[in-house]
């Protein structure tokens, strides 16, 4: 067996990292024990490096996710958590689409349709433009304490948790993750670690096999509605083919189908909802929101944002909720609260 070069509680650390180089699965306890060490500080980085790799090669599981995300969230940095009904849109990236910030609008139409969401992201670091950076863009200050954060959700039903301000620990695995230049589990646990603990998530994967794992992850966190999407190579509802997801509801996973045609839509091919730099997603996230956007990037987020609607009890069905978040945006109601929710995060 491995073991640390110091104390006798990283005993069950040392468990996790023989029983993934040896190709097999680690348990939740084990899985915790290591991240807890890594978060610390006190994970060597070729030891980490090599963690990453073994568990990208076999597959991680959910209960390797689950503990992981229990290691990180003990180091969170608080936020005030609202209360009642409110959401999370987000993706693992990584799907190499370059498509325009989808869940980020996505969540602006959500919250202007009665459903609050506090969403939880980061900078891009591989793709042209995250979500942090097109907010950024359009004039959103997003380095705010958790408390104004709270205080501009209350005031506009949006805000949004900028991740490294949440999760210091996390840094201690960048340097081996710039190394490495390929997915890791760091990039499964993001969109898990929101500090709200959102009851109801829509979350999409890169991968379809990542979708049980993740939807499983979820579930033992506690969400209690929500949906894990993988759209035929997008980490979200496809505008061109058929989605895959699971559904999460009553304790239960539910497998299901979702196609643009559920939602009344005609299938659209993904070179229409390519986006470019943070300055140009953030013109074309603007004008879809206050009504003047393209039919493509309204559909792509009407699908995301009306499943989100539908699986939070805002909407009788698929299709009702991409109507509701049409009609938001063509009249100018998403545009207001992404209005509101700059002006706030500035005030």
């Amino acid at each position: 067996m491995l073991v640390f070069p110091s104390e006798d509680r990283s005993d069950v650390a040392s468990q996790a990292l023989s029983a993934l180089f040896e190709g097999c699965d680690a348990s939740r306890e084990q899985s915790r024990a290591l991240f807890d060490r890594l978060v610390a500080g006190e994970l060597p980085e070729p030891l980490m490096a090599a963690a990453f790799v073994s568990l990208k090669l076999k597959g991680e599981t959910a209960k390797e996710l689950t503990g992981a995300v229990e290691a990180l969230r003990f180091a969170t940095r608080p936020f005030p958590r609202p209360e009642g009904l409110f959401a999370d849109s987000c993706g693992t990236g990584g799907d190499g689409s370059g498509s325009i910030n989808v869940s980020t609008a996505a969540g602006l139409v959500a919250a202007s349709c009665g459903l609050p969401i506090v969403k939880h992201g980061n900078r891009s670091v591989t793709s042209k433009c995250g979500s942090a950076d097109v907010l950024e863009a359009l004039g959103a200050r997003l380095d705010v304490s958790p408390e104004k954060s709270r205080t501009i959700h209350d005031e506009t039903s949006f805000c949004f948790l900028l991740a490294p301000l949440y999760h210091p620990g996390i840094a201690h695995a960048g340097a081996v993750r710039r190394q490495l230049k390929v997915r890791t589990i760091m990039n499964l646990l993001g969109p898990c670690l929101n500090p709200a603990r959102p009851p109801v998530q829509l979350l999409g994967v890169a991968e379809p096999k990542l979708m049980r794992p993740i939807a499983e992850t979820l579930l033992a966190l506690g969400v209690e509605r929500g949906l894990v999407v993988h759209g035929s190579g997008l980490d979200e509802i496809a505008p061109h083919a058929e989605t895959q997801a699971i559904r999460i509801a009553n304790g239960a996973l539910e497998f299901v189908a979702l196609t643009p045609e559920d939602a009344g839509f005609e299938r659209r091919p993904l070179d229409q909802i390519a986006g470019g730099c943070p300055e140009d997603n953030a013109r074309r996230l603007s004008d879809l929101l206050h009504g003047r956007g393209l039919k493509a990037d309204a559909q792509v987020v009407a699908l995301n944002a009306g499943a989100l609607l539908w699986v939070a009890g805002k909407a009788d069905s698929f299709r009702a909720g991409a109507e509701q978040a049409l009609d938001a945006m063509a009249g100018g109601k998403a545009g207001a609260t992404l209005d509101r929710f700059v002006e706030a995060s500035r005030g």
